[in-house]
């Protein structure tokens, strides 16, 4: 692998790893030399990840934990730093969306999709934030969502959230590039993991009708645009947004 894309001795810690993008997330930092400590809720899922992360011959710490609790956030940093030392990445993966007209949404609906789409991000950046302005430098990579870029019909709080990540993004990024620590956001397109081609959902289906490169994005080549900031690679960027969508962006603004 190139050097400017080697992770070799980084550490990294990826929320939301037990399955799709974040598996896709981990064991692609795992593959470019970092080793990991992974977070979800869901225990039996996230030790197969941390197996397919060992696999690759690197170092995997599963952790519990719903990184919309501030308590078990800190649990999940401590535990990463009392077993590597360091941590040099943050990957905010952890996210979830649903099919809900705006105004539908309940109070309930609206606060559980803030707390996992904008508050875990928030609450796992201040608490590594602190370990990499120690360090004197890290990466935190952020999922955000085309979704946050422009209207979301059906998905309007969801979208909310993600515009509300990209906007924290671009803040850290002025406020932690003093401790040389680079704050990024990915935006993916509907992830082929996600949105199944059999998903019978008329608009959806006219949505995937419309995606310039005719199909939905691989959960890889989101990994692969986390790898980039993580990166030295992505050494100068920082409060940068970078849209893996196949072009769903360019046709639905």
């Amino acid at each position: 692998m190139n050097s400017l894309f080697s992770l070799e001795n980084k550490i990294a810690l990826v929320s939301g790893a037990g399955r799709g993008t974040g598996r896709a997330i981990a064991l692609m930092l795992a593959q470019a030399g970092a080793d990991l400590a992974v977070a979800s809720r869901t225990a039996d899922q996230l030790e197969e990840t941390a197996d397919l992360v060992r696999k690759q011959g690197r170092k995997a710490l599963a952790v519990p934990a719903d990184v919309r609790d501030s308590a078990q956030v800190r649990n999940l940093v401590d535990r990463t730093l009392e077993e590597y030392g360091r941590i040099d990445i943050l990957v905010n993966n952890a996210g979830s969306g649903t099919i809900t007209e705006t105004l539908e949404t309940t109070e309930k609906l609206f606060d559980a999709m803030i707390r996992i789409d904008l508050k875990a991000a928030f609450l796992c950046t201040q608490a590594v934030a602190e370990a990499m302005m120690r360090q004197k430098g890290g990466s935190i990579v952020n999922i955000a969502s085309t979704e946050g870029l422009r209207a979301a019909p059906t998905n309007g709080i969801y979208g909310a959230a993600k515009a509300g990540v990209i906007s924290l993004t671009q803040t850290l990024a002025a406020e932690l590039g003093q401790y040389q620590i680079r704050v990024n956001t990915v935006a993916p397109g509907f992830i082929e993991t996600a949105f199944p081609a059999s998903l019978e959902i008329p608009r959806l289906r006219d949505l995937f009708a419309r995606v310039p490169l005719g199909r939905a994005v691989k959960s890889e080549e989101i990994a692969a645009a986390v790898l980039y900031f993580a990166s030295d690679a992505a050494g100068c960027t920082t409060g940068a947004l970078l849209v893996v969508d196949g072009g769903v962006a360019t046709r639905l603004a």
